[in-house]
């Protein structure tokens, strides 16, 4: 099987625990070729973000067109961006580039430190947008400002939304996915080991991995969640998810 090419389209973590060095690494443990365009630069550490500089919408489109002019590529993950705006824009043109991508969102409004990325959020405009997406994997909080805590997701036909602990206790937790017109209650154990930040990109860009090697959406799901409670066990150290 040739190798699958994917793209993450994030911000620069210096700390490689999120973001674009973070998403390359699992891309690489499940042997795709990973390519990276920069939305942000951070200036951050594990633990605290000091600043943000956004990549304008030039930037990130030269990034993209080098990239697509000489590669073809399967699946898209889409981390953090200035703002609504900058995602519908973004969405359309890679949608303009092939329509067949693979676009995986993880919203990310807020980092786990604390530090907002949006201030703004007009659902309305998102959901138009996410019509367009084919998954994305909001956590509790992201997924209530999307959805203005209804307790029900309406499926579109396209879209699918993994909205991640739900519920959990000291034994389990349970993501629900929303795909393919059913909603999937997905209850794994529970792993506490080091504080590490980054999670969430890592379950997102494994999944973007394994829908471009063909696997289904819950496929993709449970061999990233592999991955992810990996990790979450693995040695304080930062590069440990391989």
């Amino acid at each position: 099987m040739k190798q699958p090419k994917v793209l993450s389209i994030a911000g620069f973590d210096s700390s490689a625990g999120a973001g674009i060095l973070a998403d390359i690494k699992v891309f690489q443990h499940f042997n795709v070729y990973g390519f990276g365009v920069i939305s942000a630069l951070t200036i951050q550490n594990e633990s605290e973000i000091r600043g943000i500089r956004w990549s304008t919408e030039k930037e990130i489109k030269d990034q993209i067109d080098v990239i697509f002019s000489f590669h073809t590529i399967t699946a898209v993950k889409i981390g953090i961006l200035k703002d609504s705006d900058t995602l519908k824009w973004l969405v359309k043109l890679l949608r303009d580039y092939d329509q067949d991508l693979k676009i995986v969102w993880d919203p990310i409004f807020k980092s786990s430190s604390g530090f907002n990325f949006w201030n703004e959020i007009d659902p309305k405009q998102l959901l138009n947008t996410i019509e367009l997406i084919d998954l994305i994997t909001p956590n509790k909080e992201e997924y209530s400002k999307l959805w203005n805590n209804d307790a029900i997701h309406k499926f579109n036909g396209h879209t699918s939304v993994l909205q991640k602990s739900v519920s959990e206790n000291e034994e389990f937790v349970i993501d629900y996915l929303w795909w393919n017109q059913n909603v999937h209650h997905l209850k794994s154990r529970r792993f506490t080991g080091f504080d590490k930040h980054g999670t969430g990109c890592i379950l997102s860009s494994g999944i973007t991995a394994g829908l471009a090697l063909g696997l289904n959406m819950k496929q993709a799901y449970y061999k990233s969640k592999e991955l992810l409670n990996h990790y979450i066990l693995s040695s304080e150290s930062l590069l440990g998810i391989a």
